[in-house]
């Protein structure tokens, strides 16, 4: 591969060489002097770096070069395994009756088990991490360091903790065992053939996991969580040269090994005829199409120079224009697949092979069509290569995109950061300041590569070697899949075809041929406190703009009106169910959805709609240099949909294909069950049949979408960012003033779905390929929508999610968790859901139904454990510091404040500060014994 390497990287020299690009002129990358790098003499590498957003918070990483490729035939499961052991003891959080437990101790400072701390798994790495730790308590930073210190060497992997963790683990497989996941059991004996990937799925074997000898997972820890195979990563408010110092001599302490074992990167090795690997399952919901043209990773030692940010361009550019082309192909009446894009990136997650990869879902009955298609279109980018508008579209996304963030390169959080060193440690990817790479992208690289330089490189990346076809499907649909060798087939006649260039159509006019007359502002109002400005506009409608800093380039906007589908008919039934997924396929004004695309690019905005339950709206972003952009996008949205008969054939036969497959997914029917059981079978909110899309009236539908957009009195706009009221009152009385407006009239339909009260059970049986049963217990009611009560729902889910986690999960080992999820319902009338949901063996379903209802009526009548609230409380006041800084959070709680009157913010501390276990036993008390209790259950059959 370095030969290989090196004559696309002297071939792109060729292009350039009459710029700053000379081969012989490539200079190194250079690293971001404000991360700290090092290596300690026992081989373990760290990285530190200030960063204050968000403010008083650090991330900590361990990131280990060992996954499941690492095991033996009998350690199938140990890696991911002793990835679950990681919580349970170690050396300084022995936990139990030993000592403190890691994750108890976390949760105190505010930390959340799940949210903040985690782990994964994968075939070639392993990570721990702990997000948003407040670096301003007392300890937290020593304190998570030593974990990260135990993390790499010191568990305890105790028998009898490794015992109650095989029963956990079995419930994830089993939770995890979905068709996706046979799905790539199935064929990656084809897909990795000759290599170990073949068979080191992360889960492992349950036949290991539940039988092997607690040592052989104490050998496995010792022999490969080792320094030299660790990287240790710090990100966040503190003081790097003194968390240098604390690393130093913590991990230094850490003995290098002695004769450790050779960390091998298993190969994938190249095949010159095509894989080819044809799958199905009774359970898979659609037919799924998946096409690679792998290729040898570039060596790391190559991944220093500029050179490879060329390459690496290079095949974004190649995926995101082949993409295009393929997404263009949907607006066509019949198009060959229902869905399809392009990804260029490593060969399923492994480090050793990089791929580019075309993904298609096929309609019914035409597998081959959408195979056919795919290897086509690669042949056609293959053959012509892409035209000078296709590339100039695609250059100009992306340096966008590069603007945006250097713009915001004051403003990236922790996260950003940490996900940088992580690819650095593995893969030895760069790591340049924001403004080195974006100097070098857009002023050195960019405007120095041509479309020819692009198109060679496709001629390298794609050849009739190492080619790799995958169909996955149900198995209703197996008679109507061409046989492997039919596949090969197809691959030699499409090598075989001469094709014709691809033709790049677009349209060159303005989003709006002439500007609208301009409305006005007719009243303002300021509430200096909120920092907010009101417009009332000469159509009726409202505007409100809140000007912040919380980031550089991002603005975000709102539009809210009541109605929705509850003020339409149920003889517009089939309209009700497809609006939202039919009116955006016709586009905007002139232009077609495809047209509209390509007119926005190197544009950072975006604006939708959507029509609700009980309203509608309107949501938009943009970056400050794009914001009438995004108001000309509403003014569109708002008058000028589009019709497409075509596109709307195109929509239309697609859903026709896909929708019906859904019931073959189990989690699928669960869900649609739960969905009738709760709405007593209303047909408003199940899925559209065949026959409804055949029915659906086109028109019709267009109509009632205008209707619920035509008076714009209706509507209060929201807008948060970094945009003041001056930059924004002319567009707002171009773009908002002017839509049509008379005066508001907009209700909603509160009787419209009425939910199921009472005691209702709804068990049933389904023959699963899994050995599996899913439930839901759903309490519902009455409920006052204030701000009091909105903080207390929240705290009781989470106390709910940590009785169970500890009852359920980790006492009984009965199922991988316990999904917790409430909501306060202002509308159709002010109430509240709160939803259990768990996946366990059907043998033990009862059980763990009993063991929860005892969790619910102990906090009904005696309320939270004390530890439990006062950790609950403290992520809330943790995590509501955050938000403050979050357009996002400031957009919703200003919309709120504007329609229901309710302000989230004002007195959220005090709200939250003053939960107690009387209060909170109250509460709960008061949501159940309405008696409105749900519960739904599908069980395979024996």
């Amino acid at each position: 591969m370095k030969a290989h390497f090196k004559h696309m990287m002297l071939l792109l020299a060729f292009f350039a060489s009459a710029t700053t690009l000379r081969a012989q002129q490539m200079p190194p990358i250079p690293v971001d002097k404000n991360v700290r790098i090092g290596q300690l003499e026992n081989g373990l590498t760290y990285y530190i770096r200030a960063n204050k957003r968000p403010e008083n918070r650090a991330n900590f990483y361990i990131v280990q070069r060992v996954g499941s490729i690492l095991e033996e035939e009998s350690q199938r499961g140990l890696a991911h395994f002793l990835e679950h052991m990681a919580f349970n003891g170690s050396k300084n959080f022995p936990a139990g009756d030993d000592g403190k437990n890691m994750i108890s101790y976390l949760e105190t400072i505010g930390v959340k088990f799940g949210a903040n701390l985690n782990a994964y798994t994968s075939m070639d790495e392993t990570v721990y991490n702990i997000n948003d730790v407040p670096t301003t308590t007392a300890g937290a930073v020593d304190s998570c360091l030593l974990i990260l210190h135990d993390w790499s060497n010191a568990l305890l992997l105790r028998e009898k903790e490794i015992d109650k963790e095989r029963k956990v683990i079995h419930e994830e497989w089993r939770t995890r065992r979905d068709a996706s996941q046979r799905m790539i059991d199935s064929i990656a004996p084809a897909i990795f053939k000759d290599s170990k990937y073949a068979h080191r799925m992360p889960i492992g074997l349950m036949s290991v996991v539940d039988h092997f000898e607690p040592q052989v997972l104490r050998d496995y820890y010792h022999k490969w969580y080792r320094p030299d195979l660790q990287g240790i990563i710090v990100v966040g408010d503190i003081d790097a040269e003194e968390v240098e110092q604390k690393v130093k001599t913590l991990f230094g302490s850490i003995p290098k090994p002695e004769n450790p074992a050779e960390r091998v990167y298993e190969q994938i090795p190249d095949n010159d005829e095509p894989i080819v690997a044809v799958a199905t399952d009774k359970e898979l919901s659609n037919s799924n199409v998946m096409i690679a043209f792998k290729r040898n990773i570039i060596p790391a030692d190559r991944k220093t120079t500029m050179d490879y940010l060329v390459f690496r361009f290079a095949t974004q550019m190649i995926s995101r224009m082949l993409s295009d082309r393929l997404q263009e192909m949907l607006q066509q009446e019949n198009p060959p697949f229902a869905f399809a894009m392009v990804m260029n990136s490593s060969f399923f997650g492994v480090h050793t092979k990089d791929a580019l990869q075309l993904v298609g879902v096929s309609r019914p009955k035409e597998a081959e069509v959408t195979i056919a298609t795919l290897l086509r279109e690669t042949k056609r980018a293959h053959d012509f290569g892409f035209t000078e508008g296709e590339y100039e579209r695609a250059k100009a996304n992306y340096l966008s995109g590069m603007e945006k963030l250097y713009n915001e390169r004051e403003k990236q959080k922790n996260g950003y950061y940490v996900q940088q060193y992580v690819q650095h440690f593995l893969k030895n990817e760069p790591i340049s300041s924001i403004e080195d790479e974006y100097n070098t992208m857009s002023q050195m690289i960019v405007p120095n590569i041509p479309v020819a330089a692009i198109n060679q490189i496709m001629q390298q990346i794609i050849t009739d070697k190492n080619r790799v076809v995958v169909l996955m499907g149900n198995e209703s649909e197996k008679a109507t899949f061409p046989s492997i060798d039919r596949i090969r087939e197809i691959i030699q006649e499409v090598d075989r075809e001469k094709l014709e260039a691809y033709t790049d159509n677009t349209v060159q006019e303005p989003l709006l041929a002439q500007l609208p007359p301009k409305g006005s502002i007719t009243n303002e109002t300021t509430d200096a406190e909120r920092g907010v400005t009101v417009w009332t506009l000469s159509n009726g409608a409202k505007v409100a703009v809140r000007e912040t800093d919380f980031k550089q380039d991002e603005i975000l906007m709102s539009g809210f009106a009541f109605g929705g589908t509850s003020v339409i008919g149920n003889e517009h039934l089939a309209e009700i169910k497809l609006i939202n997924d039919i009116v955006p396929e016709g586009g905007l004004g002139n232009f077609s959805a495809t047209d509209l695309k390509k007119a926005l690019s190197g544009k950072h905005v975006g604006v939708s709609t959507n029509v609700d339950q009980y309203n509608q709206n309107v949501n938009g972003t943009s970056n400050v240099k794009d914001l009438e952009t995004m108001m000309q996008l509403l003014y569109l949205r708002f008058t000028a949909i589009r019709k497409d008969e075509t596109a709307y054939k195109s929509i239309v036969g697609r859903l026709k294909g896909i929708l019906p497959m859904l019931t073959s997914n189990p989690d699928f029917v669960f869900g649609d069950s739960l969905t009738s059981t709760i709405y007593m079978n209303d047909p408003r909110v199940s899925i559209p049949t065949v026959e409804e899309i055949e029915s659906c009236n086109y028109d019709n539908l267009l109509e009632l979408y205008r209707a619920r957009f035509a008076n714009a009195a209706d509507y209060t706009f929201t807008f948060v960012g970094n945009v003041s009221p001056a930059q924004l009152k002319p567009l707002v009385e171009q773009y908002v003033a002017s839509l049509p407006g008379t005066t508001a009239t907009a209700m909603y339909d509160k009787n419209r779905t009425p939910e199921r009260k009472g005691i209702y059970n709804n068990h049933f049986m389904r023959k699963l390929e899994t050995p599996k049963a899913t439930t839901a217990i759903v309490y519902s009611g009455d409920m006052a929508y204030s701000p009091e009560n909105i903080i207390r729902l929240s705290a009781l889910s989470q106390l709910f999610q940590m009785e169970f986690t500890d009852k359920i999960r980790e006492e009984k080992g009965g199922t991988y968790g316990v999904r917790v999820q409430s909501d306060a319902q202002k509308i159709p009338t002010e109430g509240f859901s709160l939803q259990f949901r768990f996946d366990t063996d059907p043998s033990r379903r009862t059980e763990l139904v009993d063991a929860i209802n005892d969790v619910t009526k102990r906090l009904q009548t005696e309320g939270p454990d004390a530890q439990m609230l006062q950790k609950v409380k403290e992520y809330m006041l943790k995590q509501h510091a955050d938000n403050l800084k979050e357009n996002g959070y400031a957009l919703r709680n200003l919309q709120e404040y504007l329609i229901h009157g309710i302000d989230r913010e004002k007195d959220y501390v005090k709200y939250v500060n003053d939960l107690s276990i009387a209060s909170l036993q109250q509460f709960t008390d008061e949501l159940l014994k309405q008696n409105n209790r749900i519960e739904v259950s599908m069980s395979s059959q024996e």
